[in-house]
């Protein structure tokens, strides 16, 4: 009989209007098709009727998946409760238990400002370039036009020879 391992992602996701966050468990790529995926807070298991998903789905390539979510609200963040992902199948020796950090911030957010980090960086080294090139074109500039100025006007040395 055929067996594949599933693949754990925990993902999360803030919700809009600080309405607390959604933290998933997804298992894919696994086969034979039965797996126990759970939940937990604080050790305990999270009563189905406040976690979505749970269905098992195929996927393209003959394995399948499953996520389960759970709605945490900000009171609930406030208590700091830990939560937990417990997975079993056939394919593993042991269950496989994955924690959620809910207190850690976002890692969308931490992506984002990395990104905004490089961006005002890399403003700030092209205007301190082009701030260079033209602080060094100045200078070009004003030296070329004191040579200039020794040509057109003579100097007491020269003066004095063509006397």
């Amino acid at each position: 009989m055929r067996k594949v391992k599933p693949r754990v992602r925990l993902m999360r996701k803030t919700l809009s209007d600080s309405q607390g966050l959604q933290i998933s468990c997804l298992a894919t790529g696994f086969y034979p098709r039965h797996i126990n995926l759970t939940l937990f807070r604080d050790g305990q298991p999270v009563d189905d009727d406040q976690i979505t998903g749970g269905e098992i789905l195929p996927n393209g390539d003959g394995t399948y998946q499953m996520r389960k979510s759970l709605m945490i609200s900000e009171e609930k963040l406030r208590e700091e409760h830990k939560y937990n992902c417990s997975m079993k199948h056939l394919n593993l020796d042991n269950k496989l238990d994955i924690t959620f950090d809910v207190a850690e911030s976002d890692p969308g957010s931490s992506t984002q400002s990395v990104v905004f980090s490089v961006l005002v960086f890399m403003c700030v080294v092209v205007f301190i370039i082009t701030v260079l090139i033209v602080w060094r074109k100045r200078q070009a500039a004003g030296r070329g036009s004191e040579t200039s100025q020794n040509k057109y006007y003579p100097t007491p040395s020269s003066a004095s020879n063509e006397k």
